[in-house]
């Protein structure tokens, strides 16, 4: 095994110790995949949320761990051209650092917005927000036959069974609440309104266009506020909506997550491990 491998393994190992212990269970992958996929279709679901279908061979084989599924989409670096890191080094952030810096390519997380095996393509809905990110700048500038990497991820969402659930995500994790409610609705389970309690916080519900969001789903508008507030303040006074929580699925900006996390930990007393949490993004931090 190669030195570098090692140290992706240690690391990582030390970080999935951790997370087993703080958070709910979630699924990973044994071994990861990675590989080239081209556009093949580019829809504006609405200003700001841009669908973009991704097609390759493999993804006739791939097999979805879980509904709210992230992977890593590769994108062209600085000379312009796509150049694919090591696909036997497990940490994909490391053995994009070891290459020539004009070769790495930008790597962002992102959602599996749906995925068609028979077809051999998988949709993405990406927030855009201009040219501040390398996801972002991507996104609003691709077109048909755009060549891309594709890199395996895992799955957070695990627990079906629990009958009382809270899910709430911005809008950078919509895709993935869309994607847990309707596979519950496939697999006959409860819910909205049958011991699933859904909210979504958003800048503006502009976002929210064209993605069919289920009227049961509460949304709340922050403004020009911190991500996290609108949400945190609307469950702090309506303790009913928390009460008697068997588990929580909190994803999007960093800071929205963790004070939710800390709000239901703390102040409601619910087990760490009860709750899955993630920060998709960080306000004030380079974006998608």
């Amino acid at each position: 095994m190669k030195i570098a491998e090692l140290k992706d393994r240690v690391v990582l190992g030390a970080a999935r110790a951790y997370a087993r212990r703080t958070m709910a269970d979630y699924a990973e992958r044994p071994e990861e995949s990675q590989f080239t996929v081209t556009v093949s279709r580019v829809v504006d679901l609405n200003p700001v949320m841009r669908r973009i279908t991704l097609s390759a061979p493999e993804l006739t084989r791939y097999e979805l761990l879980g509904p709210d599924e992230y992977f890593g989409l590769l994108m062209p670096g600085a000379d312009g051209r796509l150049h694919l890191p090591d696909p036997e080094r497990t940490n994909v952030r490391t053995a994009i650092a070891d290459m020539p810096e004009s070769e790495q390519p930008g790597l962002r997380w992102y959602t599996v917005r749906a995925l068609r095996r028979d077809e051999g393509e998988l949709d993405v809905d990406i927030v855009t927000h201009g040219d501040s990110g390398p996801g972002s700048a991507w996104a609003t500038t691709a077109v048909v036959g755009d060549v891309a990497g594709f890199r395996s991820g895992g799955a957070l969402y695990s627990t079906w069974d629990a009958p009382r659930q809270l899910i709430v995500a911005d809008e950078t994790a919509v895709p993935a609440l869309l994607a847990i409610l309707e596979e519950r609705f496939r697999r006959g389970l409860p819910g909205l309104g049958e011991g699933i309690e859904a909210h979504v916080e958003v800048g503006s519900r502009v976002v929210l266009d064209g993605l069919d969001l289920p009227a049961a789903v509460t949304v709340h508008e922050r403004g020009d506020a911190a991500p996290g507030t609108a949400v945190l303040a609307a469950l702090a006074t309506a303790p009913d909506l928390t009460a008697d929580l068997d588990y929580a699925w909190l994803c999007g900006e960093s800071g929205l997550a963790t004070s939710l996390r800390r709000h239901l930990v703390q102040e409601i007393g619910m087990d760490k491990r009860a709750i899955t949490f993630s920060g998709y993004w960080k306000l004030g931090a380079a974006r998608g």
